[in-house]
């Protein structure tokens, strides 16, 4: 489980934040996107209650809760969130995640490794609420990735668009400069199982 420090003061505005919202249950989510990648980022998000999940961990604060994705929650372990002040003296928020950039691959592990590992858990968990998953073919010297789509994304009449605006999106984001093109290889065939 994550240790996290909130200070008094950063509790104190997150909870004037939410009493603003007047949202029943609302609580703070902190997230990390491109875990893994040098496109590495980490978050602060309102979460309603009914997007707090079984797989969360829970940190209760002040008057409120703060939640974590447990998928992350090694990447955001000793962070801590203060409030400051700006170079205008105007309430900030500062938000220091030490093992945001931790990588789970030695250090000479390969962009295609790198890439599967992103594709595993990052495109795949959310190509599987459709069915879906799909699977790094290769990366070649020049940047290219190519995948191969399965289950409901074989098929599926939207996979040019979950190529180009969900899977290359997200791997220029994780890995800058470094994906030229994402092309698909998939020998497509429509089913039953076809998402679309």
């Amino acid at each position: 489980m994550s240790r996290i420090t909130v200070t008094k003061p950063a509790q104190a505005y997150f909870k004037k934040l939410i009493d603003a919202q007047k949202m029943e249950g609302l609580a703070i989510r902190l997230s990390a996107t491109n875990v893994g990648t040098p496109g590495v980022e980490c978050g602060i998000l309102y979460c309603p209650k009914e997007y707090i999940t079984t797989a969360d961990e829970h940190f209760q604060m002040d008057g409120f809760e703060i939640v974590i994705d447990s998928n992350v929650s090694e990447f955001l372990d000793e962070s801590v969130i203060d409030l400051g002040k700006d170079d205008k003296g105007e309430e900030m928020l500062t938000f220091h995640a030490p093992n945001l950039k931790k990588q789970t691959l030695p250090e000479d592990a390969t962009l295609k490794d790198r890439v599967a590992q992103f594709i595993n858990r990052s495109v795949n968990p959310e190509l599987a609420a459709h069915g879906g998953a799909a699977e790094l073919v290769d990366v070649t010297e020049d940047g290219i990735v190519k995948v191969r789509f399965q289950g409901g994304c074989n098929g599926c009449s939207m996979v040019g668009l979950t190529l180009k605006e969900g899977i290359q999106a997200n791997l220029n984001r994780a890995f800058p400069g470094m994906i030229k093109d994402v092309v698909d290889v998939t020998e497509h065939v429509k089913s039953d199982e076809s998402y679309a």
